[in-house]
């Protein structure tokens, strides 16, 4: 394995980044598999909708887009549809988009867009954190599905990011 990253695509990098996840898993120094996903899923919602890719501590989204919708991104890696997303603790958006990734191929599995009212509406709601959660299945069944869009996006995830 060659140490020089450089010539190596997003995707490819992602990929070595999954694998070093996976055994820091195994060996229980690390709980999840999330740590990058975040913020290559913003990426993706943005590639994919355009606009702007807001600063990591803009409060309750992720992606303005040209339009002036309010996207929060929600990602997970995830077998099955029972894996929660991260909670939600503020509801100024417009829609929320659901990622979720194959943990063996990191493909994207699904990818799901809900309203902001969908999100408060069919959340489950924890008094003692004051944040709604949402699990895979739930997302699933509800709202509009935007896998292919997403997918497309994926695909070109090497392309120029915003200027920060």
């Amino acid at each position: 394995m060659s140490d020089d990253l450089t010539a190596l695509t997003a995707r490819q990098l992602l990929e070595r980044i999954e694998d070093a996840l996976g055994e820091l898993l195994r060996r229980g120094i690390v709980r999840s598999r999330n740590a990058p996903l975040g913020d290559v899923a913003e990426r993706i919602v943005w590639l994919a909708r355009g606009g702007t890719l807001e600063p990591n501590s803009t409060k309750s989204h992720d992606v303005t887009t040209v339009a002036g919708a309010r996207i929060q991104v929600k990602a997970r890696i995830m077998t099955g549809n029972g894996g929660k997303f991260s909670q939600f603790r503020s509801f100024d958006f417009t829609s929320a988009i659901f990622l979720t990734f194959d943990p063996a191929t990191l493909d994207i599995a699904y990818a799901g867009e809900l309203t902001s009212d969908e999100v408060t509406g069919h959340g489950s709601k924890s008094g003692w954190t004051n944040a709604t959660t949402l699990t895979g299945g739930r997302v699933k069944g509800l709202g509009v599905d935007v896998t292919d869009e997403m997918r497309a996006a994926y695909a070109r995830l090497d392309e120029v990011a915003p200027a920060d």
